[in-house]
């Protein structure tokens, strides 16, 4: 991978993270969402109102690989609030997974990634509601997405 689609992933993971910590500390959860970098460069964000966190994850697999049709996506991340698997847990279960796709990694065997980013809420006093993020656990597994465009 260049340097260059390394800070475009970054970039990218980045404002996907902030998105999701910042619906946490405002309501405790966020909605699954896609967030897409277009070969242009420009930022999509899709979101839908689906209460049930495993159907709005399906809906938004749907809207991405019809959006995938047009063959421009450089970046995708499917996000999702969820329970870090025990083995990858280092003792906080409670995770933003982003599921992460590149097309400059799609010739890779490896060519897609879970980032399980642990959290936990914060409250000091009677203050606001934070969140406090952990290091990411990354793990690396085929492309399902972003194949051979």
């Amino acid at each position: 991978m260049s340097d260059e689609a390394d800070v475009r992933a970054f970039t990218l993971l980045e404002q996907a993270v902030e998105k999701a910590q910042t619906s946490l500390a405002n309501t405790k959860y966020f909605q699954p969402f896609l967030m897409l970098l277009t070969d242009d460069g420009k930022v999509e964000v899709y979101e839908n109102e689906i209460k049930d966190s495993t159907q709005s994850y399906e809906d938004l697999e749907e809207q991405l690989k019809v959006r995938l049709t047009s063959k421009d996506i450089d970046i995708m991340i499917l996000a999702v609030d969820t329970v870090i698997p025990e083995q990858l847990s280092q003792g906080i279960s409670s995770g933003i997974r982003l599921h992460l796709e590149e097309k400059s990694q799609m010739h890779n065997k490896i060519g897609a990634r879970f980032l399980y980013v642990p959290y936990a809420l914060c409250q000091v006093g009677e203050g606001e509601m934070f969140v406090k993020l952990y290091a990411p656990i990354p793990v690396g597994f085929p492309a399902e997405y972003i194949v051979a465009q």
